[in-house]
């Protein structure tokens, strides 16, 4: 299996230096932003190294697209303001591109069927048939993603009113007036904010806790703390593991120690004062009833 060469494409909206963040987690850019986490978690389960009957070879290079694609473009999109200055980005290069007349060099048939039919049901329909087949195999990642990016460069440059999701956020962007951007000039590449080189333990974790499976989420957890010690996130979803499996006391001191870190660590915050009732209350009278604190469950 040969290996590609730089993890990035070319084609779409790439071809003109714009990380397109949406066709890499395959999803529309009239997606709503609860989606875009969902999607990501499911795209970091597929990506993840573990996954059964593949080669060392192969594991290396899911793990590559996972860190040089997928997560800087949910990085992105998973933050409204992040999401909105991106989304400002794209209308001013669309505005620049009507005003010099430019035409699309598209390779992808799909594309060029929305280019002569161009509108936004037509859109979604063709990226919801290309997505779920985008991490199918490896190989074809590239591909599905190229062909992604030139239905949005489509999209974008066809649409008269771009209605892209930008969520609730405040920072979220608006319509730029051609008067008061620099059309001549292509945008800057959107540059992803720094990420913790645990990231993709972390988002495995949380998934694993929403499905209370603790010791799958601990196993991940102590891995990521391996690779980033002082993040406070680690240790407060340490605890809320710990606490799931009646480890009060060491939960509370993963907790603090969150805290120790992060004083406003919002998990950490919420609770460790009742995880510190519950060994109080342990202390007086011993629980009788078994499963999870807190009413989450024990598995």
């Amino acid at each position: 299996m040969g290996k590609p060469e730089n993890f990035k494409i070319d084609k779409g909206l790439a071809s003109f230096g714009i990380s397109d963040h949406y066709a890499i987690l395959g999803l529309s850019m009239t997606t709503e932003a609860a989606q875009i986490r969902k999607k990501f978690l499911k795209l970091a389960k597929i990506l993840h190294p573990d996954v059964f009957g593949r080669t060392s070879e192969e594991k290396e290079i899911a793990t590559k697209y996972f860190s040089k694609m997928v997560s800087p473009a949910y990085q992105v999109l998973n933050s409204d303001r992040e999401r909105g200055e991106y989304l400002a980005t794209l209308r001013m290069f669309a505005q620049g591109q009507k005003q010099k007349g430019t035409t699309p060099t598209l390779t992808s048939e799909i594309a060029q069927k929305l280019q002569r039919l161009p509108h936004e049901i037509t859109y979604q329909q063709f990226v919801d048939q290309i997505s779920p087949k985008q991490y199918e195999n490896l190989e074809s990642i590239l591909e599905y993603t190229a062909a992604l990016s030139e239905l949005n460069l489509v999209y974008v440059l066809t649409q008269s009113s771009l209605g892209f999701t930008t969520g609730s956020s405040a920072a979220s962007a608006t319509p730029i007036p051609a008067s008061s951007a620099t059309l001549n000039h292509e945008p800057a590449v959107t540059k992803p904010p720094t990420q913790s080189p645990a990231l993709r333990n972390l988002n495995m974790a949380e998934l694993f806790i929403g499905k209370k499976q603790w010791t799958d989420a601990l196993k991940e957890l102590i891995s990521a703390e391996k690779l980033d010690p002082n993040n406070a996130k680690i240790y407060a979803l340490k605890g809320v593991v710990q606490m799931n499996q009646n480890a009060a006391a060491i939960a509370k001191a993963s907790f603090q120690k969150a805290l120790k870190l992060d004083p406003k660590e919002p998990t950490a915050l919420k609770y460790i004062n009742q995880v510190s009732t519950s060994i109080a209350q342990a202390a007086a009278k011993p629980a009788e009833k078994k499963g999870g604190l807190f009413g989450w469950g024990k598995k």
